[in-house]
């Protein structure tokens, strides 16, 4: 078993042997925090101040006169162009848009429309209330009878896909545990069926790998404001199948998805391809700053992130076996990376207050009801030194009992 002082020298011999680290100081990284929530998994990089001051001044200048002399037209799909590779697509296949419910509910009307004559939607029972929430919303409202199966794991899931299934709608990893999905095996099962499949990989994409292409998958939504590091309430992404898209409208018409955007034709006439799912007018701001981020993340190819991220959650899972698991805490998420999403969950005694804790040790974690503490695993943000060093927070939080302290009690999320 390994002890202290090893864990730190094998920290800091990992970072040494990894020229990704480097990129670590290219993000805002407040002196002494570290950011593991994977609510928003943490610091935009600093080109993003300059590039959002940049913005208020051409604002000021420019007026109306910047939609044509700067890209803010244009930056949905240049942005899409550069994460597509996240997620396993090619260029122009991939919007950043909107956000993840409002691609959501596009996703899941197109394949309604397509699949006109299925009248069931399958989902896990515990999948994140978003995605619960929309196809909850397209039951109570849609004017033909649909009705939601839910199930409670893969195995099922694969079951219930069958000739009356319009869509299975599922998050590539879950948002508690941290387990990832199989792509293939859901989407081979789906097509078997004639079904569509819809995937959040919100807590995927940027951290490890996600085929679209290789999967087969018919949709697939994601948040920017997690592991691609795009800014809090940083906008999404949507990607629909090349040979599906043109199938059917999306169920949110707006001026921007128009054949001929300009022409502002009273008549609504849909873009061919994926910029028919844009909408109104671009969040120039907030595409601003992900585009930042992702000529960051555009330097490196998935692969080496996700050998990056599997390097810095197995030192997590070994250091949180090491010193803090004599105290208590459980890792619960796959051992195995293959079967591992962006972050590690671990179950611990007052994990709430745990949570609040540790911010006061400068640790960013979240808590999910009733014992879980997430740590999110960013590889272009964290190092294995920041990793020992929360670790070591964490312990002596337990071995003190500070999270029992009375201003602990009142937990957030």
């Amino acid at each position: 078993m390994l002890d202290n002082a090893d864990l730190a020298k094998q920290a800091r011999a990992l970072d040494a042997g990894d020229p990704i680290s480097s990129v670590c100081d290219e993000f805002e990284r407040p002196e002494g925090w570290i950011f593991f929530d994977p609510n928003s998994i943490g610091p935009t990089p600093k080109s993003a101040r300059a590039a959002a001051n940049d913005l208020v001044g051409e604002w000021a200048t420019l007026r109306r006169r910047g939609w044509a002399e700067r890209d803010w037209i244009d930056m949905p799909a240049k942005l899409g162009d550069l994460i597509a590779p996240m997620i396993g697509a090619q260029p122009g296949q991939v919007l950043v848009c909107d956000n993840t419910t409002v691609n959501l509910y596009k996703a899941v009307g197109h394949a309604l429309a397509v699949n006109h004559d299925r009248d069931v939607l399958v989902t896990p029972a515990d999948n994140f209330p978003t995605d619960l929430h929309v196809l909850q919303g397209y039951e109570k409202s849609s004017d033909r009878p649909l009705t939601i199966r839910y199930v409670d794991s893969e195995d099922d899931a694969v079951a219930a896909l069958d000739q009356n299934v319009a869509l299975g709608s599922f998050s590539h990893v879950e948002y508690k545990s941290g387990r990832r999905w199989d792509m293939e095996r859901i989407g081979r099962a789906a097509r078997d069926a004639g079904a569509l499949t819809l995937w959040d990989v919100s807590h995927s994409a940027g951290a490890v790998p996600v085929d679209a292409g290789g999967s087969g998958a018919d949709y697939i939504v994601g948040c920017g404001y997690k592991y691609l590091s795009m800014g809090p309430g940083g906008p999404a992404f949507i990607y629909v199948r090349p040979n599906l898209v043109d199938r059917a409208w999306s169920p949110v018409c707006g001026w921007m998805g128009h054949a001929d955007t300009f022409s502002l034709s009273t008549t609504y006439v849909p873009q061919e391809g994926i910029k028919r799912f844009l909408t109104g007018t671009p969040m120039v701001g907030a595409n601003s700053l992900a585009h930042c981020s992702a000529q960051i993340f555009g330097r490196y190819g998935p692969q080496r992130l996700w050998t990056r991220h599997k390097s810095l959650s197995e030192f997590l899972i070994r250091t949180i076996d090491t010193l803090c698991g004599p105290l208590g805490v459980e890792v619960m998420s796959p051992r195995d990376h293959a079967r591992r999403g962006g972050h590690v969950s671990v179950k611990a005694p007052g994990a709430g207050r745990v949570v609040q804790a540790l911010i006061d040790a400068q640790v960013v974690s979240s808590f999910r009801k009733p014992d879980s503490i997430r740590f999110g695993i960013s590889p272009l943000v964290l190092t294995h030194v920041d990793i020992y060093d929360s670790v070591c927070r964490l312990r002596d939080i337990l071995q003190n009992e500070t999270w029992k302290d009375q201003k602990y009690a009142n937990v957030s999320v």
